[in-house]
């Protein structure tokens, strides 16, 4: 396993970098100044590429001052949110409000959050309209189901969300016929929003479905003597090697513990075996949207 190519292939997710997001966040004040030394901190060390969103406000904000003061030029993908619940703002209002408050003029990548608004006549007109004008490099969907895996010449990228536990997706034929005609993907949520780091102990009891397979994979990690994050990364990349996978991290001694992936100790036969024990304990548990909705 080539651990050279695996670090070009992470984004640095920033839903945490301006509010506790995530079940393993539990810090409570945000220092910019603190954040900003984290993003050059991460751009000095080639990990130049971050996924944001509009719904991110304080994210986008913080990621904005970072450029204007330092005058970079990372790789920037954003997400144009739910249009009906912006019903009194229309998509371009919304787009540019995405490039001012990031300091840019332009976006390697834009997604629509809501599938369904690709239905929208005006979207599509006005998505064609910024790709001839350059303003965006690629346009895709961020989705959640295999069957929102729509065939359109335009949609040139997919952002899913998977990780060992539901892999659903990531091995569903709708993705595979996407990847095979020449479809590129971001993988997000492969800590499953922190839920893989965490002590188990800690795990509220309105999700102790979950236990058991955290239990197992942090077991396994320590027999393999491997980082948590790590392995994490290295099964998502195994089942899709060229896949740009999104990790949520907002501080420097996560970067310093990403910049020492090592798969020098892993076999391609222990990944192997590793997603298969986790496919067992696959279930609607581990969709965090759950969390809210159901426990």
């Amino acid at each position: 396993m080539r651990v050279s190519s695996i670090k070009k292939n992470i984004i640095i997710g920033t839903a945490q970098l301006g509010t506790n997001y995530g079940i393993a966040n539990t810090e409570k004040n945000i220092n910019i100044n603190e954040k900003i030394k984290f993003l050059n901190f991460s751009y000095n060390n080639k990990l130049t590429s971050f996924d944001t969103a509009y719904a991110y406000k304080d994210s986008h904000r913080i990621i904005g001052k970072w450029i204007r003061e330092y005058k970079l030029n990372p790789v920037l993908s954003s997400k144009i949110p739910n249009l009906k619940l912006y019903a009194y703002k229309s998509i371009d209002i919304i787009f540019n409000e995405i490039l001012k408050e990031l300091n840019v003029k332009k976006l390697k990548n834009l997604f629509l959050h809501n599938p369904k608004d690709w239905n929208n006549k005006e979207v599509k007109k006005f998505i064609i309209n910024i790709l001839d004008k350059k303003l965006i490099t690629q346009f895709g969907l961020s989705i959640y189901e295999k069957k929102d895996i729509i065939k359109d010449p335009l949609i040139k990228i997919i952002q899913i969300p998977g990780n060992i536990f539901n892999q659903e997706i990531l091995l569903s034929e709708e993705l595979n016929k996407f990847l095979s005609t020449g479809g590129k993907i971001q993988i997000r949520s492969i800590l499953i929003q922190g839920l893989l780091t965490i002590n188990p102990s800690l795990i509220p009891s309105s999700m102790q479905e979950t236990k058991e397979g955290v239990l197992f994979f942090q077991n396994i990690a320590k027999e393999l003597n491997v980082n948590n994050v790590h392995l994490a990364i290295l099964c998502i990349n195994y089942l899709i090697p060229n896949a740009k996978i999104i990790i949520g991290i907002d501080n420097t001694k996560q970067i310093k513990d990403l910049l020492n992936i090592n798969a020098s100790n892993i076999q391609d036969s222990d990944i192997q075996e590793i997603l298969k024990v986790c496919r067992s304990y696959s279930g609607e548990h581990w969709d965090p949207r759950n969390w809210y909705n159901k426990y």
